[in-house]
């Protein structure tokens, strides 16, 4: 039988990171927003505030995770943001106000920018010559997976036990993952004297451009970025409020976040897949259509019901995958090796900083329309704005690119 290569046990490792960043600390987070509001008395407002406050720290510490990465070793890196995100789910068990639940964000934020998808796009680019893109896939998958185990899991704990109770065991839970990360995880395939998967077929120079997009082309595809990321982050984290602001219930609210984060997770995973089968180009056309038609139907949420609602959403988990894979795409095919973890940094940080430029309108709307309705018809455009940047831009830097590769084997 054939040996499995170790990169997979990092694909698994990276996995699990994400799940608990990613997944539990910012995406699956949304199913505590209508407790937050209904239980401790938060206004629209405050809750668009935590999530702004997650997203600045996030920022911030994407700002950092190269350096630390290059002082600490990434393996260390990774595992103490699981142990950060663990007491960010401590602190929130302990909050009893408003600026405890800010703190709580701030700590959650910092975890997910030093141990989201910086260095789980590093390692896999690092262990993976060949099946990059189903690598990456799988492993941004996790969030949506996270969402849809979580979501049921937590809304049982709130209404059996305690939204405090729900908040400490989830941090019970990261502490574990974060030894078993521990164990799995290697920063290079160096460390176990092997080489990266694929090695035999491919080189890891091929798998990357041939020369770095220029600073234009690449300022064009930030500000790209930077509007799909208004969008994404905090479509998913609205979700709960978008529902309970029109009236579901919390059992609706619950299938509903449950579905997009499953819908999540496949998007991620083909996106991987059709990357790696048909190009990033249309695999990113088809995930961009599907996030639109979705975000159209979220905002007719006044006057559809919750078959409806479980439709679009299905379609949003599914088109939104291309927030979090593409970034380490668009990436690979806009930079050398050397290059990458820088490039991808900057494409994953100002995604993030959109999120945050974006994150308190949605509540500020909310206080003064009585529902989301507003916001998600905002996010609408930036979602089709945004794609038609990246998309664009995309096929510029591919074509420089070819070029650069012909003139130098003709040299």
């Amino acid at each position: 039988m054939k040996k499995v290569h170790y990169a997979w046990l990092i694909c698994a490792g990276a996995t699990l990171l994400m799940f608990c960043t990613s997944g539990l600390g910012s995406t699956a987070f949304g199913v505590y927003l209508p407790y937050l509001v209904s239980q401790k008395g938060l206004a629209n407002a405050q809750i668009s505030q935590i999530v702004f406050i997650r997203s600045l720290f996030g920022v911030i510490g994407m700002l950092f995770v190269n350096d630390l990465i290059r002082r600490f070793d990434i393996r260390r890196v990774v595992a103490a943001s699981v142990l950060v995100t663990a007491f960010a789910f401590a602190v929130f068990s302990m909050a009893e106000s408003f600026p405890g639940y800010c703190v709580a964000a701030a700590l959650a934020g910092t975890s997910y920018g030093i141990g989201g998808m910086v260095p789980a796009s590093i390692l896999i680019s690092r262990w993976f010559n060949e099946h990059r893109g189903l690598a990456l896939g799988i492993v941004m998958a996790s969030t949506g997976v996270s969402t849809f185990i979580a979501s049921p899991i937590i809304t049982l704990l709130v209404e059996n036990l305690s939204l405090e109770s729900a908040f400490l065991m989830e941090g019970a839970f990261v502490v574990v993952c974060g030894v078993v990360i521990w164990i799995l995880v290697r920063s290079e395939p160096e460390c176990l004297h092997i080489q990266p998967l694929g090695t035999e077929k491919v080189s890891a120079s091929e798998t990357y451009a041939h020369h770095t997009a220029d600073r234009s082309l690449l300022l064009v595809m930030m500000f790209g970025w930077l509007l799909l990321g208004a969008a994404v982050n905090n479509l998913h984290s609205h979700l709960s409020v978008l529902y309970q602001s029109v009236g579901f219930t919390s059992a609706q609210i619950s299938a509903v976040v449950s579905v997009f984060g499953i819908s999540l997770a496949i998007g991620k995973c083909c996106c991987g897949q059709l990357t790696d089968k048909i190009g990033v180009f249309w695999a990113c056309t088809v995930l961009f259509i599907s996030s639109a038609v979705g975000v159209a139907i979220c905002c007719l949420a006044r006057n559809t019901g919750y078959a409806v609602a479980c439709a679009g959403v299905v379609m949003v988990g599914f088109g939104v995958a291309v927030g979090s894979v593409a970034t380490s795409t668009y990436a690979v095919e806009s930079a050398t090796a050397e290059d990458y973890p820088r490039i991808v940094s900057r494409f994953q940080t100002v995604q993030t900083l959109g999120g945050l430029v974006f994150a308190t309108v949605p509540g500020y709307l909310a206080d003064r329309t009585g529902d989301y309705i507003f916001s998600y018809v905002l996010m609408l455009l930036l979602v089709v704005v945004s794609a038609l940047i990246l998309q664009g831009g995309y096929l510029v830097i591919r074509k420089k690119d070819r070029q650069v590769a012909v003139g130098t084997k003709a040299a």
